[in-house]
Formats: C-alpha cells, sequence, structure tokens
C-alpha cells in the first residue's frame, strides 16, 4: 500500500490542484512533503527488515496483454524516490513567493509529472514503467509551451519529436521481448530479461541499439543531446530544475 501511496498522493494533489486554483500553492507543497515523509517510512521500514530488504505489490491491470500493476521498491528505488520527494519540495518552497499564471494548471502539471516520475523508479513491469515514462513526459510538453521563454513553441515542438521517436523505439522494443516470452507476466522485468538473454547474438544487438538509443535521447547523450541546451534555456526554472535533476 506504501507504494501506491508515492504515486497517488501527488497524483490526486495535481488533480485537486486543477481545480482549487487559489490553493494550488499549498496543495502542491504539502503533497511534496508527504512523500517525501512516507519514502522516508519506507525506507527506514526496508532497512529495518536487512541491508538487502524490497517491498512488492501488484494487481492484474491488462490480462490479454500480459502485463500487471506491479510496484517494487528496493534501498535504490526507495533513495531515488526520496530524491524525488526532496527535489520537488525545495522546487514548490522556492516558488512560494513567485507568482505564476493559471496556478492551478502549473502545480498542477508539475504534481502529475512527479507521479510519472515515481512510477519509472518504482515499476517492475516494463509496459507500465513505459507508461509512467510517458506520464511523466506529457505535463513538461505543457509547462514548456505554456510557461516557457519566447522561443518555446520551437523549442517544445524539437523536443516532443525527439522524445517521441524515442519513446516509440522503447516500445517496439519491449514489445518484441514480451512476445517471445507470451503468458500471463510476459511483461514482468525478469521474463523481459530471460527474453532477451535467450535470443541469438544478432538480435540481441539491434534490440540493444533499440533500446539504448531511446535511452540515450533521454538522458541524453551525444548525438542525441541537442534538444537539452534550448529546452532548460526556454523551460520555466522549476521544470528546468525537474529535467535536470531527476528526468
Amino acid at each position: 500500500m506504501i507504494l501506491t501511496l508515492l504515486i497517488l498522493i501527488p497524483l490526486v494533489a495535481g488533480i485537486l490542484s486543477m481545480f482549487m486554483k487559489d490553493a494550488a500553492k499549498g496543495i502542491a507543497l504539502i503533497s511534496a512533503i508527504a512523500t517525501t515523509v512516507v519514502t522516508a517510512i519506507l525506507l527506514m521500514a526496508l532497512n529495518a527488515v536487512s541491508s538487502g530488504g524490497y517491498t512488492e505489490w501488484s494487481i492484474p491491470w491488462i490480462p490479454t496483454l500480459g502485463t500487471n500493476i506491479s510496484l517494487m521498491a528496493d534501498g535504490m528505488a526507495g533513495m531515488l524516490c526520496l530524491l524525488t520527494g526532496i527535489v520537488m519540495t525545495v522546487v514548490f518552497i522556492t516558488n512560494q513567493n513567485k507568482e505564476v499564471k493559471n496556478p492551478g494548471s502549473f502545480y498542477g502539471l508539475m504534481l502529475l509529472s512527479q507521479a510519472g516520475i515515481t512510477g519509472v523508479f518504482l515499476a517492475s513491469d516494463a509496459l507500465l514503467f513505459y507508461f509512467f515514462w510517458e506520464l511523466a513526459l506529457i505535463p513538461v510538453y505543457f509547462l514548456c509551451s505554456q510557461w516557457g521563454g519566447e522561443k518555446r513553441i520551437a523549442v517544445t515542438f524539437k523536443f516532443f519529436i525527439y522524445t517521441f521517436v524515442g519513446s516509440l523505439m522503447l516500445l517496439a522494443g519491449l514489445i518484441y521481448l514480451s512476445l517471445q516470452n507470451p503468458g500471463p507476466d510476459s511483461f514482468a522485468w525478469n521474463n523481459i530479461i530471460r527474453a532477451g538473454a535467450s535470443l541469438p547474438a544478432d538480435q540481441q544487438q539491434w534490440l540493444f541499439w533499440l533500446i539504448f538509443i531511446a535511452f540515450a535521447i533521454k538522458m541524453p547523450i551525444f548525438p542525441f543531446h541537442t534538444w537539452q541546451p534550448d529546452t532548460y534555456e526556454q523551460s520555466p526554472t522549476p521544470v528546468t530544475i525537474i529535467l535536470s535533476a531527476l528526468m
């Protein structure tokens, strides 16, 4: 249950913020603090179990596709979630005395992005990981295009094209791997890894490049990095912090 809270708190708070414009700033800050506290509790619980402790939670999602809503947190995932909560708290605190247009939408989108980022760190199902990957990205498109600098439209379009291509490549690779091991858990990380290891070397090679380029765009690394400087320059400061520190 605690794993779902880490995602549900910013998700619900983000939706509330969009309807409660005057209280959006306060809701965002309370939500970020709450997720930080919950994550700290999770880490203490994991540490109390053992140095290599972990917790997981899973329910069926789309059985016909072999995918589940499966979340798992070990020490590394917990630390990344804690980092997310701390960064978002700092962003909202430093933004308390600043006015933004349409605060409900601004803080709502920021929180939805936090929910997506947290989901990426906790997902133990490949398709769920992809879903959260996109959930983290989509709010950023709107944040950049609505609250960015003078060249925000062109820059956001470039950002969209790069990340859209990367997302399609990642999805294609994950689907191909899941088809090698059809069944009720074909998108589970362990089964995805097992399916990849069972492929001939030539197939492993092109799958590696397909998925590697998707992550290379996201990171980003040369020569897939050209979206980054313009996006950082034109994005509002809170979004730049999220992009550089978390995404």
